[in-house]
Formats: structure tokens, C-alpha cells, sequence
């Protein structure tokens, strides 16, 4: 098995992602690439889109540069459809990286009351707009799509301790 890994981290916005992901660097000291987290510290808001989807291109090429290079890395993007992370699975492979997916979920309520006790200039949009409006749109992987993984990694995984 190779030791050089992708971890794709996806989920809705206060599903856990990051916990979900700062639980792999410690397990496996692979490199966090989180998009908003590169926004933030850009001054670029979280919710405004266009900039987002001209950044994640990029951030995908750094992470395919450091997968070439032997350095795992764990990949929390705003992947919302299979399309999405079927691509960043196969840049993964194309690098010979083993690619892992890793899914969070919480029930609706759960994830605004998380949003909300988060914070920040966009807990509001985000519960409001993203959640309660679009979150039906999130596409949640299905068994066949976690099959084109080399691991796979769902919600109910009682306490996740890296591959």
C-alpha cells in the first residue's frame, strides 16, 4: 500500500471537517490545506464565491505538487459533489497517492446550532443562507462513490485514529 495519501475531508459547514482533519495531522503529520482558512488569512470572505472557485484550482495544484513530492496531505475543501471529489481523488492518483475519503455529518440542526456557537462574520449567512437554503444540495457519498476509494471513512466512525 502506498504510504503517500490524500485525505479528502468533506462535509457540510459545521460538520466537523476540521476537527475531523487536525485528528489526521495528528495521526499521520500530513500537511492541512483548508480553503478557508488560505480565504481568511487573504482577507477574502467565505462566502463570497467566485474568489473561492478561482482559489481552489490553485490550492489543488499545491496539493498535487507536495502528493508528487511524498508528502501526504489532507485536502478540506468545500466538495459538495461527487463531480467534485472524483477529480481531486484522480489528481491524487495521478500522483500514485492512495487516496482516502473522509465524510462528516450531523443532523440540519445540529450544524446551524455549531455554526452559530462558531462565530464570525458569516455564522449568520452560513446558517441561514448556506445550510437552511442550499445544504439540500450537498451530496452525500454514496457506497459506490466511497468505493473508488482506498479508504473511506463515514460519519459513524466512533473515534477515528488515521490509517
Amino acid at each position: 500500500m502506498n504510504s503517500v495519501r490524500l485525505y479528502l475531508v468533506c462535509g457540510l459547514p459545521g460538520a466537523g471537517k476540521t476537527t475531523r482533519s487536525k485528528a489526521i495531522v495528528d495521526a499521520t503529520k500530513a500537511i492541512r490545506l483548508c480553503t478557508d482558512e488560505w480565504l481568511e488569512a487573504l482577507g477574502i470572505s467565505l462566502v463570497d464565491y467566485p474568489p473561492r472557485f478561482r482559489f481552489e484550482p490553485h490550492l489543488l495544484q499545491h496539493a498535487e505538487q507536495l502528493l508528487g513530492a511524498g508528502v501526504s496531505v489532507i485536502a478540506e475543501f468545500a466538495t459538495w459533489s461527487r463531480r467534485e471529489r472524483d477529480a481531486i481523488r484522480d489528481a491524487a492518483r495521478r500522483c500514485g497517492a492512495a487516496a482516502e475519503l473522509h465524510f462528516v455529518d450531523a443532523p440540519l440542526d445540529e450544524l446551524e446550532r455549531r455554526v452559530r456557537e462558531r462565530g464570525g462574520p458569516h455564522a449568520a449567512i452560513l446558517a441561514d443562507e448556506i445550510l437552511r437554503k442550499l445544504g439540500h444540495r450537498f451530496e452525500r457519498p454514496s457506497d459506490d462513490e466511497a468505493a473508488t476509494y482506498d479508504r473511506y471513512v463515514g460519519p459513524d466512525a466512533p473515534d477515528f485514529r488515521g490509517a
